[in-house]
């Protein structure tokens, strides 16, 4: 029972959010994920995002700074489901998307964070 105990809580969990970024503005989302998460593994997207640049900060760590938000579009490349940026989490944490779009239209993707409830991390 222990072991099926420990395989369930280092299992992969994946939580969605709808974002908006704002026509010719920036938006700041808050990824709010479970209060066990313990290990961030990555994120993927899908979407719009021809015009929109992103900052992900996770507990004031600047994890992606001022990169185009396609170039992390999952859809691009069917051999790879996520963009790893492994980082151990607390399960009280802030976690912040920035998306800054020079458009003159609002631009909507779907931002997919991939955690786990007991860091692997060494």
């Amino acid at each position: 029972m222990e072991k099926a105990q420990f395989l369930f809580a280092k299992a992969i969990r994946c939580k969605g959010f709808s974002i908006t970024a704002a026509a010719s503005g920036v938006t700041t989302d808050n990824l709010d994920l479970s209060g066990e998460a313990r290990e961030f593994v990555g994120i993927a997207l899908r979407g719009g995002l021809d015009t929109t640049r992103l900052q992900l900060v996770i507990n004031n760590d600047v994890v992606i700074e001022d990169i185009a938000a396609g170039f992390l579009d999952s859809s691009n490349d069917n051999s790879r489901m996520l963009t790893p940026f492994e980082r151990p989490l607390t399960g009280r944490d802030d976690i912040t998307l920035r998306s800054t779009n020079d458009a003159a239209a609002a631009d909507p993707f779907e931002v997919v964070i991939y955690y786990r409830n007991l860091c692997t991390l060494d």
